[in-house]
């Protein structure tokens, strides 16, 4: 088995660019994060996940398929005026001869509450196992059928409630 390992950093670096325009996983993800900020509530969720794609969250709960999956982030972060994303690294790590990744995904996000209260910033990681796309979905042919977030819970229920 042929794995190709990526560490990707700042991705506004020039470098970073061009290993993001030349890794089809690191592509995919550029793409996913556009379209989280910009366009989320519009966007079909069966263009980044699969529809058996599981969501396993901080406290293993579980949440399946891609409908669910994207409600439940609305209804979490909604609960925000914005959310804005510091990115500091994201692992990669290919099967090439599955066309299969592994993204792993390390950030600040910044939780602007409401009315203007403040910002606070919240750790989190994020793995997504990325596989081909079903036919007629996904994007640069690949989907989610995995995803686990790793961050404080109670951070972002407390932030929430201020």
């Amino acid at each position: 088995m042929d794995f190709t390992p990526i560490i990707w950093g700042a991705p506004s670096l020039p470098m970073n660019k061009t290993m993001v325009a030349a890794h089809p996983a690191l592509t995919w993800y550029a793409t996913y994060v556009i379209d989280l900020t910009t366009a989320f509530t519009t966007t079909s969720p069966s263009k980044y996940y699969c529809s058996y794609a599981t969501l396993i969250n901080a406290d293993q709960s579980t949440i399946k398929g891609p409908d669910t999956i994207c409600n439940h982030y609305m209804h979490v972060y909604g609960q925000f005026e914005k959310c804005v994303h510091d990115h500091i690294r994201t692992f990669a790590l290919s099967n090439d001869e599955f066309g299969t990744h592994m993204l792993v995904v390390e950030m600040i996000n910044n939780l602007h509450l409401k009315d203007g209260k403040g910002v606070v910033p919240l750790p989190q990681a994020f793995t997504y196992e990325l596989s081909p796309a079903q036919e007629g979905a996904g994007t640069y042919g690949l989907q989610i059928c995995k995803e686990r977030c790793y961050f404080d819970m109670g951070l972002l229920q407390r932030a929430a409630n201020a």
